[in-house]
């Protein structure tokens, strides 16, 4: 513990920032490179990054058993290969705000899964925690103004997408937290294993169906500010899925993912720094969110 915060509240806290920072600078890049090009780009970085750190700490704690090895691959392919592209098809579709009010079901679901899975329980405490946090997320990023016209097919994609990503996201949390329980390594490791195995399958399909996107998104070429770029994938992908893990490792999954949540909240705090806008919504949901996290840190 550390002032009385556990170390997988603090790493989860610590990505929820590095995530809402990254997810502005990821904004600028969306209509430049399609969902899938851009999950290529940034795990090719990332994990490059993160092979450079293990190299120079001369970090040899990976893996040494195939069961964790299998929890982590089939925790990357299904949260970042499936999940990352069914959540960007869930934004062309019916949009941010829609896609975000789904997402919000990812901390309840991990909850289950951790269930089914791992036969781990929560407290009555931690889900009250978990349910208000929730709560709170939904209230605050439900759009103020009434959301533009969806047809029916966009919408019923777009839905199905949606939570599609969330299912995805909590069990890839789930099962990352599995090769985690089931032998000693570094959450760096852990990490890039996970990302490798969702970019790898990603790559493939992408250089087997549609080979010059492949090429631009290894070369990002015609791609401006590309400073940028590589400062986003720093944040979010690289440090982003480190902290994710390491949050995982030292603490209950339903309560990192939880915590995780609240990315949304610290872009809107992001923007009120900025003076943008915030309706009395965003403010009374913030203010729930916090209450839950409360719950749970002091649990």
């Amino acid at each position: 513990m550390l002032n009385g915060l556990g170390l997988g509240e603090l790493f989860a806290i610590l990505a929820a920032i590095v995530w809402a920072v990254s997810t502005l600078l990821y904004k600028g890049f969306s209509h430049h490179l399609s969902p899938m090009q851009l999950n290529i780009s940034k795990g090719l970085l990332a994990s490059t990054l993160m092979l450079g750190v293990i190299l120079l700490t001369q970090d040899s704690a990976l893996p040494t058993q195939l069961t964790s090895w299998l929890w982590l691959i089939c925790g990357g392919i299904i949260g970042i290969a499936v999940g990352d592209s069914a959540y960007f098809a869930a934004l062309r579709n019916i949009g941010p705000a829609r896609t975000l009010v789904i997402e919000s079901l990812a901390p309840a679901l991990v909850g289950v899964f951790n269930i089914v899975l791992l036969n781990h329980y929560l407290s009555t405490f931690a889900w009250i925690g978990i349910i208000l946090t929730t709560l709170g997320v939904m209230i605050a990023i439900k759009p103020s103004k009434t959301l533009p016209p969806v047809d029916r097919k966009h919408y019923r994609n777009g839905v199905l997408c949606a939570l599609i990503a969330a299912i995805c996201q909590a069990l890839g949390m789930v099962m990352s937290k599995g090769a985690l329980n089931h032998e000693q390594m570094s959450s760096l490791w852990a990490a890039l294993i996970r990302l490798a195995a969702g970019t790898i399958t990603v790559a493939l399909i992408v250089a087997v169906f549609k080979s010059t996107d492949f090429k631009q998104a290894i070369t990002l070429k015609d791609i401006k500010g590309k400073h940028w770029f590589f400062a986003a994938v720093f944040l979010g992908t690289f440090l982003g899925l480190w902290l994710q893990l390491g949050a995982v490792k030292y603490t209950d999954p339903a309560i990192a993912q939880t915590i995780f949540a609240t990315a949304p909240l610290l872009v809107m705090t992001i923007g009120l720094i900025k003076r943008e806008p915030v309706t009395s919504k965003m403010l009374g949901g913030g203010f729930l969110a916090l209450v839950g996290v409360g719950l749970l840190l002091a649990n």
